[in-house]
């Protein structure tokens, strides 16, 4: 396993929750951060502490529902040479930022972000110019889809439906959020008077804190994925042919040993891979009827926050917060690059690779392989992102949460 070391770093001046890049202009990435003002008996951070074993937000809400929350959005442009540059600041005084997730559906809406914040709201966010002709933020408005005492922890773009987001709450709750604007033409999410309505598809016991989509067949049918800190993996099915309804499909309570954290459909049936705070990654084969099998697994040395695809010959789904595929299925072997944000261990690239046991034999084998490593982070590795580019040599940004550092470094997928 290779250690990898940055080419450069910069300190925040507030803990950063998440980073992404934009999938239509690669040098510039975007930074959210998260305060917790000041208090002797509450955690300055956005996720459980479950696995350390500390009281979770659910379990002591009521101490921080009466804390002031802030924070910001920092735009950054990544140049030749490792320059990395801060553009824009837009500050969150009144919400911090738990996830920030770029839409894919740029045709007549740009580039718009949607923002998961501390007050139960989604804040919308699309690139602009200054007075000057350099790149800002500009505030769409926000939409509030819950109670303002409820975090919205993570979100997902649909993607087939550009007024359509999915979300996750410190309640529990996995919601499907639809904005529904009356004029004509008008970009939905970016229109302020645009009304959004929430439809519920399941609950968890204790926070959801992932979600994704795995597709939309021809009846208009699509498959949410949801994990929370109940130790449920669970699905549900959403028709969406007119409204919105759900259906319970499965729960799973047996295979992770903690929370579910993160979760990344492949591109290949029924087959799913999750992080969880138990520290492992699997890869789980998840039929709609019958029993789910975990295939590989590995432990990391810390919490798995975050998923994301580098390079693959099985991708993510489109709106599953996967990077595209660019490099095609060779041979009788299949395989998947991972970037794992593992919280207190740092970042970990893996590789999942497939292959038939024996020419005679139908039973594919899976296995996880761990790469590399990147350490210089000393607290909460939170947030990972790949700048969309060609090539073999992948730039990554990671962040973490005490320290306030960012790290740009560099892994070459091409050599393995």
């Amino acid at each position: 396993m290779t250690s990898i070391s940055s080419t450069r770093s910069l300190n925040l001046d507030l803990p950063p929750s998440c980073i992404a890049f934009c999938p239509t202009q690669p040098r510039l990435f975007v930074v959210g951060t998260y305060h917790l003002h000041d208090s002797t008996t509450a955690k300055e951070e956005p996720a459980s502490s479950a696995a350390e074993g500390e009281a979770s937000d659910h379990e002591d809400g009521a101490v921080e529902a009466a804390q002031k929350r802030s924070g910001s959005l920092i735009l950054y442009e990544l140049l030749d040479g490792d320059e990395i540059i801060h553009v824009a600041t837009e500050p969150t005084p009144d919400f911090a930022i738990l996830d920030a997730q770029w839409s894919p559906h740029t045709a007549g809406h740009g580039e718009l972000l949607a923002v998961a914040t501390s007050t139960g709201s989604l804040a919308l966010y699309d690139l602009g110019t200054n007075d000057h002709g350099s790149k800002r933020l500009v505030p769409r408005g926000s939409k509030q889809i819950c109670e303002a005492s409820t975090l919205v922890l993570s979100l997902a773009w649909h993607p087939s439906r550009a007024d359509v987001v999915g979300v996750t709450l410190s309640d529990g709750r996995v919601c499907l959020c639809a904005c529904e604007s009356s004029r004509e033409g008008r970009p939905l999410w970016a229109d302020e008077e645009a009304s959004v309505s929430v439809t519920t598809v399941h609950e968890h016991s204790l926070e959801a804190w992932a979600l994704a989509f795995t597709g939309r067949d021809d009846d208009g049918i699509t498959g949410i994925l949801s994990g929370g800190d109940d130790l449920t993996l669970q699905l549900s099915t959403v028709d969406e042919s007119r409204t919105i309804t759900s259906t319970p499909r499965w729960q799973d309570r047996r295979i992770h040993q903690a929370g579910v954290t993160a979760i990344f459909p492949l591109d290949a049936p029924n087959l799913i891979v999750t992080g969880s705070y138990d520290d492992h990654i699997r890869l789980i084969a998840a039929p709609s009827t019958g029993r789910r099998r975990v295939l590989a697994e590995v432990h990391l040395g810390g919490g798995v926050w975050r998923l994301k695809a580098l390079v693959s010959g099985l991708p993510g789904r489109e709106g599953a917060a996967a990077s595209p595929a660019t490099t095609a299925l060779s041979g009788s072997t299949r395989s998947l690059f991972i970037l794992a944000s593992c919280m207190h261990a740092g970042t970990r690239i893996l590789k999942l690779s497939c292959s038939q046991q024996a020419e005679e034999e139908e039973e594919e084998s899976w296995a996880f392989k761990v790469l590399a490593r990147f350490e210089e982070h000393k607290s909460m590795n939170y947030g990972s992102d790949m700048q969309p580019s060609e090539g073999s040599v992948r730039t990554i940004v990671s962040t973490s949460f005490y320290d306030r550092l960012l790290c740009l470094w560099r892994f070459d997928v091409g050599a393995e």
